[in-house]
């Protein structure tokens, strides 16, 4: 024992990296974490988990609603999801005068609006951007950092009159700032004329504000039938760097690169603006393009049923002509008969859907049927049984990470908390 102990001391951290980072599986890493002090200073060190991510992907653990709800068998991540339960403060209690934030999309985000919420205010969109407070939160280690509020001066560039939404969220760091503790919080105030854009940088500590000079342009010829009340952007989703909005009224694709900036707008299929839609990742920095839809079928033992498929296809990288877009296949994917689904969101390397059952509200809360989530694996395209839930949950949270020994305190490191995906963000009630 004696030996072998010197032996390892005899190792330098570049020595045990080598080795370590051989190891076959993420449950391999948490497990030699809480094995030796040496082993877990280098595996959690900045160096090392730079080239975890390129070795092994982070698992699609669960959803996030008012509790955290793991994958179950015979889902493959159900061994690192139940290690996660427990762990995480998921609601973010430790917040100061928790009752004054709401959850608002997936990233570490949090608003709120002034202590005296029963203050009126005027207009929501208004107080939003002049009266919000923005946190920064680890749910993991239960740390937070309050961020300085956007200053009058910025504010004053808005007509808060005419905003239809204002939406804050937070910016992946990029490539430069590995191990660095800076990370970007964007935040769009979008008007039936204007797009303005607040933008905070932690390492300079400062709001900057910026406008999308092509967005009035952009929707001159929208069908949004209220564009001063209905925003003209889809839910956000992000992939090969850059945030994406589905603009369904006049079928394009707005791209944000949060590194330049720069607003890109692209054409997509035709379809029904109400359709539910998806942006994920597609190979060589294209990007795939999810639409849900629902039909009626007739059967000859059970009547009318509700059918539901997922339509994929690539967006093309170039056009041919104005409104001629290149042919792409659309593959067809078939959801479970007798279920009305909703898309909940995208984890990585999956989509998330979930399934009502026909008639389940004609039915007694006590005798409701459980939910059915699946997600589909965006390698494959395969349907894979993820979990149950009680209650629908559209636009849900996902977590996706590497297991908790993996994870240090994150507060002070924008880029792994970021590649984690273990962030929430919440606003004002």
């Amino acid at each position: 024992m004696a030996s072998a102990a010197g032996n390892l001391l005899a190792l330098t951290d570049d020595n045990l990296t080598e080795i370590l980072i051989r190891l076959p599986t993420l449950e391999d890493f948490g497990r030699a974490c809480v094995a030796c002090p040496t082993f877990r200073r280098v595996i959690t060190s900045h160096s090392f988990r730079r080239r975890l991510p390129a070795l092994h992907t982070p698992s699609f653990l669960g959803i996030v609603s008012n509790v955290f709800v793991p994958s179950e068998p015979p889902h493959p991540y159900v061994a690192a999801a139940a290690g996660n339960l427990a762990a995480v403060d998921f609601s973010c209690s430790f917040l100061p005068s928790r009752d004054r934030w709401r959850r608002r999309d997936g990233r570490v985000l949090f608003s709120a609006g002034p202590e005296d919420s029963s203050e009126d205010h005027g207009d929501p969109g208004a107080m939003e951007i002049s009266a919000s407070d923005l946190a920064v939160c680890d749910p993991i280690h239960r740390r937070y950092l309050l961020l300085p509020a956007i200053p009058d001066d910025l504010v004053s560039l808005v007509d808060q009159q005419e905003i239809v939404e204002f939406e804050p969220f937070l910016a992946p760091a990029t490539d430069e700032d590995e191990g660095s503790s800076s990370f970007k919080v964007i935040c769009l105030a979008q008007s039936t004329s204007r797009m303005r854009v607040f933008e905070f940088s932690s390492g300079s500590g400062q709001w900057h504000a910026s406008e999308f000079q092509g967005w009035e342009a952009l929707t001159a010829e929208t069908d949004n039938p209220d564009p001063g009340y209905q925003s003209e952007l889809s839910t956000r989703y992000y992939a090969n760097g850059s945030f994406c909005w589905v603009m369904p009224w006049i079928q394009k694709l707005l791209k944000l690169d949060p590194r330049t900036m720069g607003f890109y707008s692209m054409d997509i299929p035709p379809g029904h603006p109400m359709t539910q839609r998806a942006i994920v990742e597609a190979g060589e920095r294209r990007f795939g393009y999810f639409t849900l839809h629902l039909d009626m079928i007739q059967t000859k033992s059970n009547g009318l049923m509700s059918c539901s498929r997922l339509f994929y296809t690539v967006l093309p990288n170039g056009y041919k002509g104005a409104n001629e877009l290149e042919p792409s296949e659309v593959i067809v994917l078939p959801l479970p008969l007798k279920h009305r689904f909703n898309i909940m969101g995208v984890a990585r390397d999956h989509l998330l859907v979930q399934g009502i059952p026909e008639n389940m509200y004609s039915l007694p809360v006590s005798e409701r049927p459980a939910l059915n989530c699946f997600s589909v694996n965006l390698k494959t395209l395969q349907l894979e049984w993820f979990c149950e839930t009680k209650h629908p949950m559209l636009l849900a949270q996902m977590y996706v990470g590497f297991p908790l020994n993996l994870s240090p305190p994150t507060i002070l490191d924008g880029k792994r908390a970021l590649n984690l995906s273990i962030y929430y963000a919440f606003i004002r009630t």
